[in-house]
């Protein structure tokens, strides 16, 4: 009805956690609504918008009031609604209705005029339309496929899905800090790890960074400094993998069983080039044919795409993997796709995972069960073995391609600058000298 008009701010009321709550009466029972702010001057804005989108009049000709004397005249149809909505929840708007609280915004009838100050080009702050959650996502993760793996992808996706599974699809400037509190303590009571609760919350705090560099977020950051400890004392509670002993070396090596249950290539022969050579499992899985190379007689893996640019080397490969017959595999798969196991796939957990699993399981089987006994242990097998031999820490680092940098100085130019160019002819001696008195398993993949 004309001339209808709203003189004051619907219940609104504050929790004893401060935050604020919309409070209606219906059949004589209270219901409230979480405005998801601390902010009372957005909580006021938020009070409003629920206040249409419930009124009964949203469709007739009205006017608002807003605290302070800030006035919308003639709002008449849907769309001026909706279109008074999506400003109430712009924090330029909210700037605009503090700065400009006796400037009256007048409606033509079909929306808010384009002459009024606010919307006008003479504005300093056009206000944005803001968007709904899963929107924004997609944005972010169409973006992110240019620069994140497919892993990462997948993990960040799962973690935004969940995020709305708890909270609703709402339009994102709907979020507060409190909503991240929330999933953080959540993901707490859910006994996840420190590591695991950090990477999820960094994986949001990426998300709204991004929506605000985009203009979709106009608040700061939820989840700027959320995580749960410092990095450097999470460091200390990660569970170090343990190197393998002599004992169980021989329970992996000289078990019958690690013919018969280790029975693929890449299960067979991962194992024996991580003993021999400190390397991680990926690197290895991934390995392309062109990747084994001779140079001066001396066979080795060029690692060129690895987890760090330390990690780009060459490794020599060890006189005991030739002795059980690995250039005798090499050329039997020569004219298979041009990977070392091509039977792999990759995928977005790479080309090692059946491998990595299948080994635990037989860890399992032969009476392993230290958890921190697992593939990665060959690595630190390896470079404990190296360490027991006198090898220069230099040499040893640019073989396995991994700084020890809380034991070492590695600002001075003898590590910063020539760590990475040590001759091949260098660090194949180095390697020569490990060795295991173990009876290792052969086999033909002829």
């Amino acid at each position: 009805m004309a001339g209808n008009r709203i003189h004051k701010l619907p219940n609104v009321v504050k929790s004893r956690h401060g935050v604020w709550y919309f409070r209606i009466y219906e059949g004589g029972q209270e219901r409230r609504f979480s405005l998801g702010t601390k902010d009372w001057q957005l909580a006021k804005l938020l009070a409003m918008r629920v206040h249409l989108e419930r009124s009964s009049v949203a469709i007739r000709k009205f006017d608002v009031v807003l605290p302070g004397g800030f006035e919308v005249r003639n709002l008449n149809t849907a769309e001026d609604v909706e279109r008074f909505t999506q400003l109430a929840a712009d924090r330029h708007f909210q700037e605009l209705v503090r700065l400009s609280a006796s400037k009256p915004v007048h409606s033509n009838g079909a929306g808010l005029s384009q002459k009024s100050p606010l919307l006008s080009n003479e504005s300093q702050a056009s206000p944005a339309k803001t968007k709904p959650f899963s929107d924004c996502v997609a944005l972010y993760l169409a973006e992110k496929k240019h620069d994140n793996s497919a892993k990462t992808l997948l993990e960040k996706q799962s973690t935004l899905e969940e995020f709305q599974r708890f909270f609703g699809d709402l339009d994102l400037n709907l979020f507060t800090a409190e909503q991240a509190i929330s999933y953080k303590n959540r993901q707490i009571s859910d006994g996840l790890s420190a590591l695991r609760i950090n990477k999820r919350v960094g994986f949001l705090r990426d998300f709204f960074t991004y929506s605000i560099n985009n203009r979709l977020y106009f608040q700061d950051n939820p989840f700027q400094n959320l995580g749960i400890s410092r990095k450097s004392k999470l460091a200390q509670k990660v569970k170090s993998y343990e190197a393998f002993s002599d004992d169980d070396l021989k329970a992996i090596f000289e078990n019958p069983e690690f013919l018969t249950y280790m029975n693929k290539p890449d299960y067979y022969w991962l194992p024996l080039l991580a003993l021999h050579s400190g390397a991680r499992i990926e690197e290895l899985a991934s390995l392309k044919l062109t990747q084994i190379r001779q140079e001066n007689g001396v066979w080795f893996f060029k690692i060129e795409k690895a987890k760090n640019k330390n990690s780009v080397r060459q490794i020599p490969i060890h006189p005991q993997i030739m002795a059980l017959g690995f250039d005798k595999y090499t050329e039997s798969v020569k004219d298979k796709g041009g990977q070392l196991f091509p039977h792999l796939k990759d995928s977005i957990n790479g080309f090692s995972k059946n491998c990595s699993r299948r080994f635990g399981l037989y860890l399992e089987k032969i009476g392993i069960k230290d958890g921190r006994k697992v593939f990665h242990s060959f690595r630190s097998t390896f470079i404990n073995r190296m360490t027991y031999l006198n090898t220069h820490p230099a040499i040893l680092m640019a073989v396995v391609g991994h700084f020890e940098q809380g034991n070492l100085d590695l600002s001075s130019p003898h590590f910063s600058v020539y760590q990475k160019n040590k001759p091949l002819a260098v660090l194949n001696e180095a390697v020569q000298k490990l060795s295991f008195d173990l009876k290792f398993p052969t086999r033909s993949w002829e």
